[in-house]
């Protein structure tokens, strides 16, 4: 289980970048939080999944993760996803890990 202070940085990170313009579909924390086993130093791994992502994007959306990223709390580290990737993706490895593995959250309290 994850901890419920690490699902609301990430919900509060999810709001920030909304604000910036980058509609998120959902965060999936993937990673040490998501197994419940964290150490010290760990980082929250973040699949970023919205349709910004989806086909060519621009590096610009890309660093606007990473900078709200560090605003929000420095331990989150973004990967983006497109929606329609997440959904059909069958090749990249960190996606299928991710799906597996994984803890979906939405910007909202209504997951």
């Amino acid at each position: 289980m994850v901890d419920p202070a690490v699902v609301e940085i990430v919900r509060q990170y999810l709001r920030n970048i909304a604000g910036q313009g980058i509609l998120p579909g959902m965060g999936v924390i993937f990673g040490s939080y998501a197994s419940g086993h964290p150490g010290r130093w760990s980082d929250i791994d973040l699949l970023v999944v919205s349709p910004t992502f989806d086909g060519a994007h621009s590096r610009d959306a890309i660093n606007c993760l990473w900078r709200v990223g560090a605003r929000t709390d420095s331990r989150i580290e973004p990967i983006p996803c497109g929606q329609r990737q997440w959904v059909e993706d069958a090749a990249t490895s960190i996606i299928e890990i991710t799906r597996r593995e994984g803890i979906q959250v939405l910007p909202d309290d209504s997951a």
